[in-house]
């Protein structure tokens, strides 16, 4: 069972403030610089006390004259903040976490990697508090949606401090770590999935001479309408489907091509697939 964690402006400050009094980012990749970006806009915490490091200057280009730290050494960032973000790759984790093993005692260390499970980083990180979250793309604009694993030595009020950071910019629910490798199907790989499929729409409609803006703007919109309804109407998946279906007519001709080619059984095995390599990841 999970838990939906939702706040407004006014609680988000005030269990910041409790739990967090200094941030840290290692990776200014787009995860990293979506969460970043929702904590700025949110003004939880002072830009003076927040560090970003990154491998390559450029990355960080973007960030100087904001008000914070940024720096090319991720001992920098470890050493001068009490929550620090890895948002780099799991294959590059060898390379990270060694450097920072002897400044993280102490610390909590959020891992958004898929795969390395907390047990893994508690033990390449002596001494620190570790929590593990599976954010998606869609923080990048504000309405993403991540899931927060509870582990080992993490207390409630830092639990529910580190989920704020991603509240900033979206949904947030509290699972537990065992089902961290399926969650990512949820959330964490699946706008995958929906570009892959209004990618398709955007061509086809192309191909019989829609303009293409058109095309994609509508589909855009579909997409987000369809998940306000189904977020707000009460209803299941299942009964918007037949909503929208009239006997006899097109959508019920297109969706049999769903059936034709086993649409279900083809979501399966790439969330199967999805499952497999985040846990192949974590060896």
């Amino acid at each position: 069972m999970c838990l939906i964690v939702r706040t407004d402006l006014s609680r988000f400050l005030r269990w910041i403030y409790m739990e967090i009094s200094s941030l840290g980012f290692i990776g200014a990749g787009n995860m990293n610089t979506a969460i970043l970006q929702g904590v700025l806009r949110a003004g939880a915490i002072p830009r003076e006390q927040i560090w970003l490091s990154n491998r390559h200057k450029e990355k960080l280009e973007p960030f100087s004259g904001t008000g914070i730290h940024t720096t090319l050494d991720n001992r920098e960032v470890v050493l001068h903040t009490d929550v620090v973000v890895i948002g780099v790759k799991p294959q590059m984790f060898g390379d990270v976490l060694p450097g920072i093993a002897p400044l993280a005692a102490g610390k909590c260390i959020v891992s958004i990697a898929a795969g390395i499970s907390s047990a893994a980083l508690r033990e390449a990180l002596p001494g620190a508090t570790v929590v593990r979250a599976m954010p998606n793309t869609p923080l990048m604009v504000g309405c993403g949606a991540t899931a927060v694993a509870r582990s080992e030595g993490v207390d409630d009020g830092l639990l529910q401090a580190v989920a704020e950071l991603f509240r900033a910019s979206g949904e947030v629910a509290v699972i537990e770590e065992r089902d961290m490798d399926d969650i990512i199907n949820v959330n964490g790989s699946s706008p995958a999935w929906f570009f892959r499929m209004a990618d398709v729409m955007v061509r086809r409609a192309v191909s019989a001479g829609i303009d293409r803006d058109v095309a994609l703007r509508l589909t855009a919109k579909t997409m987000e309408g369809s998940a306000r309804l189904l977020l707000e109407s009460g209803k299941s998946p299942e009964e918007l489907c037949r909503q929208v279906c009239s006997p006899g007519g097109t959508t019920l001709a297109s969706l049999s091509a769903f059936e034709d080619r086993d649409f279900d059984d083809l979501m399966l095995d790439a969330m199967e697939r999805c499952t497999k390599r985040s846990k192949e990841l974590g060896q």
